[in-house]
């Protein structure tokens, strides 16, 4: 499985009939293209650099990504992702599947993190960070789905190096047990404080979600 994840902030300016517009565009575009699965849903209250639309396409590969980007419903998209009186931010990655486990009926919620790991990072620190990550569901159990993985194309506010994705029944079990269990903040968090030795991620991250009624995390 190879995916696409845009996640965009509209214009102030951008009318509310605009920005719905856009967004059919984008659903008639993956329409259009050979997806496994498509989600492009608003972002909830509580993002942080989580922008408004959230765009997440799955392919067979990433020739099919390139098949599809060649069309012409998809230049009409880059042609409104360019636009500056419509689109103010844009976070893009691509990447394969990478680090997966669980299973959920797809309602819910869905939460992705993007990670820049820019600080001394090597091989070594790189696989223990992602597996340390991937170890979080075993403790936290309102993670339902989950897949941590590698970008192998990204752009935004930093070059985007790993994608971590969950999804929850509720915003509940996002806001209680994952934001507070001690496997996250004892764990986990040393890999982002810049007080610690093992300090690896930029301080700049994306945190967003959305409501699905679908599952987003496909095998």
């Amino acid at each position: 499985m190879y995916n696409l994840l845009l996640v965009i902030g509209f214009s102030a300016d951008a009318s509310t009939d605009a920005r719905a517009a856009f967004t059919a565009r984008l659903g008639d575009a993956a329409r259009h293209a050979a997806v496994r699965g498509a989600t492009i849903q608003p972002t909830l209250p509580g993002v942080y650099n989580g922008g408004d639309l959230i765009c997440r396409l799955a392919f067979d590969d990433r020739a099919a990504l390139t098949a599809a980007a060649a069309g012409d419903q998809w230049a009409g998209i880059e042609e409104g992702l360019a636009d500056s009186s419509l689109v103010a931010s844009l976070e893009r990655v691509e990447y394969e599947g990478g680090l997966a486990g669980g299973s959920s009926d797809g309602t819910g919620l869905y939460r992705v993190a993007l990670f820049c790991a820019n600080m001394n990072p090597n091989e070594e620190r790189l696989g223990t960070f992602a597996r340390q990550t991937a170890s979080m569901p075993r403790y936290i159990k309102a993670i339902r789905r989950w897949q941590v993985s590698e970008a192998a194309k990204a752009s935004g506010l930093r070059p985007w190096t790993h994608v971590w994705e969950q999804e929850y029944d509720s915003i509940e079990g996002l806001n209680g047990p994952y934001m507070m269990h001690p496997a996250h903040w004892a764990h986990v968090e040393r890999w982002f404080d810049t007080e610690y030795p093992d300090h690896l991620v930029d301080r700049v991250l994306v945190h967003t979600f959305c409501a699905i009624d679908a599952p987003v995390i496909l095998a």
